[in-house]
């Protein structure tokens, strides 16, 4: 492959970003991908010292393939790619926090919210893989290298808060599913409760008006932690967080579909009405997507 200077790497990154958004460009959107990862692999070179730049677009490349093949029905393909990313972001992480700064501000916050999320996307394209062990496997990871970083969660800056939040949302919602498919004891449900009720807190000061995707995040963590307190038991709390959810469903509309069906099966459980029409049922095609 030729050289590939900076400003035409960055225009191939944007042109596969945006065919990545539409279903019917996704065969092209997946080979260029595959040159823009090359391009910046020759742009990063090995024992060098690369360009830190270079290298997160690398792992941004990277890991967008991997939940490209994802969706495409490839998941399994997606976990080398979305591992590397991984890896990559590690990288850059330790470099920049070697660098000393505040870990709630820029550009440590901003790195440390990259791996986090990278370790959350690679985490669903698993469960979509068939893999629900390493889902929960890399979803603790994630929390933990956001808690060894910044100790409290409410205490890190806004784009860990909001990774943070993703990371235990997402927690939550792989030990409920193995606890439904697998009843095992009590504890992993309690685990469940409790990294709901911490997406909770950090979605809910991260709720802004201005931002739709903030309401539709936490109308998301609402219906998982409404669904964990059900099937423990905790009626009086469940219902509480359920009217929470249904507040939010109107304001969602055609993008409260995942909020929806969570917030009903919850309803279900403890035998209430429905949750208020305003939503579309049915789950988003990638769930996880933010981006």
């Amino acid at each position: 492959m030729r050289d590939v200077g900076p400003d035409e790497r960055g225009r191939l990154f944007e042109q596969a970003r945006e065919w990545s958004r539409r279903a019917e460009t996704w065969v092209e959107a997946d080979r260029l991908w595959v040159r823009v990862i090359d391009a910046y692999r020759q742009a990063v070179p090995g024992p060098a010292r690369p360009d830190r730049h270079d290298q997160q677009q690398l792992a941004r490349a990277l890991r967008r393939r991997g939940m490209l093949l994802c969706v495409r029905g490839r998941a399994a393909e997606g976990m080398a790619p979305g591992g590397e990313a991984v890896a990559i972001l590690e990288r850059v992480y330790d470099a920049v926090a070697a660098e000393g700064g505040n870990a709630a501000a820029s550009p440590r916050d901003d790195a440390l919210a990259e791996l986090i999320t990278a370790l959350t996307d690679l985490a669903e394209v698993a469960f979509v893989a068939g893999q629900p062990a390493t889902r929960r496997e890399l979803l603790s990871r994630a929390v933990a290298v956001g808690l060894t970083a910044v100790g409290s969660p409410p205490s890190a800056g806004p784009r860990t808060q909001r990774a943070m939040g993703t990371a235990y949302h997402h927690q939550a919602a792989a030990l409920l599913h193995r606890h439904l498919t697998r009843p095992s004891s009590l504890d992993g449900l309690r685990e469940a409760v409790l990294a709901a009720s911490r997406a909770c807190e950090l979605r809910q000061a991260l709720r802004d008006p201005a931002r739709p995707l903030s309401l539709r995040e936490l109308a998301d963590t609402y219906g998982v932690y409404a669904r964990c307190l059900a099937v423990i038991g905790d009626v009086e709390r469940a219902g509480v967080v359920l009217a929470l959810g249904n507040q939010l469903v109107p304001l969602l509309g055609s993008a409260a579909g995942q909020s929806t069906e969570n917030l009903r099966v919850a309803a279900e459980l403890l035998g209430r009405d429905a949750v208020p029409t305003g939503g579309v049922a049915g789950a988003r095609r990638f769930p996880w997507r933010r981006r």
